[in-house]
């Protein structure tokens, strides 16, 4: 998950992209209202920090340009304890609030639970350099975009659902095709296991001798 803050102080922003770093989420910094506008543009975000009051744009206007292209979860980090921020935050369409001071771990509990709501359990996986969308169909390793086809796609996420479990190609079939589809030859699943790990460097994929596949991250 890549997580943007804008910020301007930055020890605060540096502060808490060196914290949520370390739990696994990649980090983009913003310190003003044009640098978060042109990092949502052109990276792949999926949540957002937001200071309200920031140089060249205050954060409730980027807040508002966001919202015209994206339902992305947005949590507004303010000095402000005054209603009127916090109604037009939340006009806005904000996803919570959090109040400066704040404790690091409060704000990543805060994070954890709208990457949860918004986008599920299974709707992203990330493994080493390896970043998969289920719901875009695409991936990236170590940024760069890989071309991956559907069936490809959904054979991981159905491995990543029944994550540590073996499973027989008959199951993966079964998990994967649909009924209106014709469901090839069992062993066309070592063909797209071995595209997985190829394209996307999945060593996290291992074969089960005499049983099949499980996906097992170490």
């Amino acid at each position: 998950m890549k997580i943007l803050v804008v910020e301007d102080d930055q020890m605060i922003r540096e502060g808490v992209c060196e914290y949520l770093s370390e739990s696994g989420y990649e980090m983009v910094e913003a310190g003003d209202g044009r640098e978060a506008l042109a990092r949502f543009y052109s990276d792949d975000i999926d949540l957002v920090i937001l200071d309200i009051q920031i140089p060249h744009i205050n954060g409730l206007d980027v807040l508002k340009e966001i919202r015209r292209k994206s339902r992305l979860p947005v949590l507004i980090l303010t000095a402000f304890s005054d209603e009127e921020y916090k109604i037009e935050a939340f006009t806005s369409l904000a996803d919570g609030y959090i109040e400066k001071p704040f404790s690091l771990p409060v704000l990543k509990a805060r994070i954890d639970s709208l990457i949860e709501r918004h986008f599920g359990l299974t709707d992203r996986f990330a493994y080493k350099g390896t970043e998969v969308n289920f719901s875009s169909y695409s991936a990236r390793v170590d940024g760069e975009k890989v071309d991956v086809n559907a069936k490809e796609v959904e054979i991981l996420k159905f491995l990543l659902e029944h994550e540590g479990c073996a499973l027989t190609r008959a199951q993966i079939l079964d998990g994967v095709w649909k009924e209106t589809e014709e469901i090839p030859f069992d062993r066309v699943i070592d063909v797209y296991i071995k595209e997985l790990r190829k394209k996307l460097g999945l060593d996290c994929i291992i074969t089960v001798r005499n049983v099949g596949y499980k996906l097992e991250r170490q």
